[in-house]
């Protein structure tokens, strides 16, 4: 069967599909993509009005809004010849984003300018359809039998593994999947059946303070259980590992652990060095905070001292290419939405085979599809005997699995690599090297290249344009920077994924709470994100707290904090922390992240760099006193009033009425 979808011709056959381009013309290096061809309604009149009070402050130059964007991007694209390679997949297939018209009620809204790629990405219209097609189009039935409806979904479960791994250049030889409901699910299936020994065997477990709490979480698993609990300190500048820390803890030598970052402040609560008991390191291979690639050779490293390595993806593998066959870590965590957007409620614990069983299912309470074996009479004979557990990956895949959805892991991977062939056909167009990696056939048949090479290259290039603008913005009277983003910010770090983290500071430099930010974004239907993000390390970091602090912090902190909003709460800690510095000293727990995927644009770019530079025609220090005074509730902030449509005498800094 076959369907068209706009420019893209989708082709099923033998259960295979591609995406191919039709009579689509690449745009030119003075094609401004959709900002010259494309109206935005209501959202595009309230950033024209922030530009023309630009304007009017002398922050930007006499161009119309559009004449600059057009220019912008003319710039850009000469200094990222092949940027223009997906311009014409963001208009076919995440028109959601451009929409200007409600598609439930039909009413008229502004587009969104989204920005939290790293909290879920957006889906491809083509790969949906074809997901539902297929779906709609097979009947499966449940693969806890063997009737012909059951058998074609347990085939569709084992191509869906198959093409996971091959994805990440390996296969069924070296490792298997088991499928969990996201990244957090695979983190509890190690927390929960690692074995770590018994206590005082000499167990370990190292952790890298920039871990997602899903992460953390394993450490009160390891605890119970009688494992040393090391935490590999954070370089408070560029958000990377501490590299003579973390190279010592892996060597055995616990002094160094920390839980907090000032190593000359912290006490050493690990007097020995790792014994022989089984040892797990586990880290983030991009921090979904800071956006910080760590180091792939920590996998290496770690394994030839005796350590077993979980390696957390799911904020590396949206935008990054992983070869397991040169790097290959004993376990790996993986959310599939956040790579290709649908469907949702599905993801995976990869494990190499040779480490599986370091996982081992303790007695307890177990369900359908983990057993090979149950009886209810047995039990009065022998609870021991009553019951039998599964062999392999079945034996941690409980219940039924949610294999209906296995056809859009296997239609978005399949998803990803097209979009690869499109990036590839127009590299070469332009003759453009695409500096893929060979690996020979006979190496590994199943090798098809850096499937991630195209979105990869799209996401750097406008993260370091955002970069660049971003740091260059200074308040007109002081001189002093808008925003400080944190970790390193030199342009073309191939240490630095497609996330910036950043907070706003009034003139004085005085920070401005992230979540007026966000709310003042809210009103130019911008989508950033604000707060900790599930990672307290990262901000424990920059903000370079230490334990007498922490402890001092936690006897201010409110009783009843466990109660309230996590907004109020996150205000409560921030006061409790600098309740005692001076001005020049206080800090932000918490932050605005900026996270870029491959269906941004750049008329997105440069609406977010205009959202930005509005922010200094605002009084930051009175708007941020009120919003903390009204409680944090949303006020109405408003950029602009209807009531200014007609008046020409409104001054700058009162764009918003409070």
């Amino acid at each position: 069967s076959s369907l068209f979808f706009s420019s893209y011709h989708l082709l099923l056959i033998g259960g295979r599909f591609r995406l191919r381009r039709r009579s689509i013309e690449p745009f030119s290096h003075n094609h401004c993509s959709m900002a010259s061809v494309q109206e935005f309604g209501a959202g595009e009149e309230v950033m024209q009005r922030a530009w023309a009070r630009l304007q009017k402050g002398g922050f930007d130059s006499d161009l119309t809004f559009k004449e600059a964007l057009n220019a912008a991007y003319r710039e850009f694209v000469d200094k990222n010849p092949d940027f223009p390679a997906l311009n014409s997949l963001r208009e076919t297939d995440y028109a959601q984003l451009d929409a200007t018209k409600n598609c439930e009620t039909g009413h008229p809204k502004p587009p969104e300018i989204y920005f939290d790629y790293t909290g879920a990405m957006q889906p491809g219209r083509s790969h949906v359809m074809k997901a539902a097609e297929l779906q709609t189009g097979l009947p499966l039935g449940n693969p806890h039998s063997t009737n012909w409806t059951s058998t074609l979904a347990t085939e569709w479960v084992h191509r869906a593994e198959k093409a996971v791994l091959a994805h990440m250049n390996t296969d069924e030889s070296e490792y298997q999947v088991i499928w969990t409901p996201n990244a957090s699910g695979a983190c509890r299936l190690v927390a929960e059946w690692f074995d770590f020994g018994k206590s005082g065997s000499g167990a370990a477990l190292a952790l890298a303070a920039d871990n997602h709490n899903s992460v953390h979480g394993i450490r009160e698993e390891a605890l119970i259980r009688g494992a040393e609990v090391a935490y590999l300190p954070m370089d408070p500048e560029t958000l990377h590992l501490d590299e003579e820390a973390a190279a010592a803890i892996l060597e055995g030598d616990f002094s160094k652990a920390r839980p907090l970052l000032k190593p000359s402040r912290f006490p050493n609560p690990f007097a020995k060095k790792a014994g022989t008991g089984e040892k797990l390191f586990a880290f983030p291979l991009q921090s979904n905070v800071s956006g910080v690639k760590h180091s792939l050779d920590w996998i290496p490293y770690a394994q030839e001292r005796g350590w077993l390595v979980m390696a957390d993806a799911a904020a590396y593998m949206p935008t990054s290419f992983l070869d397991l066959s040169k790097y290959k870590p004993d376990f790996m965590c993986i959310s599939f939405y956040k790579i290709f957007g649908h469907p949702t409620g599905v993801g995976a614990l990869v494990v190499k085979k040779s480490s599986f069983n370091h996982l081992r299912r303790k007695q307890g309470w177990f369900a359908g599809g983990t057993i090979s074996f149950n009886s209810v009479l047995a039990a009065g004979v022998s609870v021991q005997a009553a019951h039998e557990m599964g062999p392999g990956k079945e034996s941690f895949e409980e219940g039924t699995v949610n294999y209906s959805s296995f056809i859009g892991v296997y239609t978005g991977l399949q998803y990803m690599k097209d979009i690869e062939d499109i990036g590839r056909k127009f590299r070469a167009e332009i003759g453009l090297e695409s500096s893929v990696e060979v690996v020979p056939e006979e190496q590994n048949p199943n090798w098809q290249g850096n499937t991630m090479l195209t979105v990869q290259r799209r996401v750097k290039q406008l993260t370091d344009y955002l970069l660049q603008e971003l740091s260059e913005l200074k308040h007109p009277s002081t001189s002093n920077p808008l925003v400080h983003i944190y970790g390193k910010t030199a342009l073309n770090d191939c240490e630095r994924g497609g996330i910036i983290p950043l907070n706003v500071f009034d003139s004085e430099g005085h920070p401005v709470w992230h979540g007026l930010v966000e709310e003042l974004a809210n009103q130019y239907h911008i989508s950033l994100r604000t707060g900790c993000f599930c990672n307290p390390g990262v901000h424990e970091a920059y903000g370079q707290l230490d334990v007498e602090e922490m402890a001092k912090l936690l006897r201010r902190m409110p009783q009843n904090l466990r109660q309230i909003d996590s907004t109020r709460s996150q205000w409560e800690v921030n006061h409790a922390i600098n309740a005692s510095k001076p001005v020049d000293h206080k800090i932000l727990l918490g932050c605005v992240r900026i996270s870029i995927g491959f269906p941004a644009s750049f008329p997105d770019c440069f609406r977010l760099v205009v959202f930005f530079k509005s922010l200094l025609t605002l009084d930051l220090a009175r708007l941020n006193s009120k919003y903390e005074a009204d409680d944090f509730q949303v006020i109405n902030l408003h950029p602009i009033s209807e009531s200014e449509e007609s008046s020409e005498a409104v001054e700058v800094g009162d764009v918003i009425g409070v």
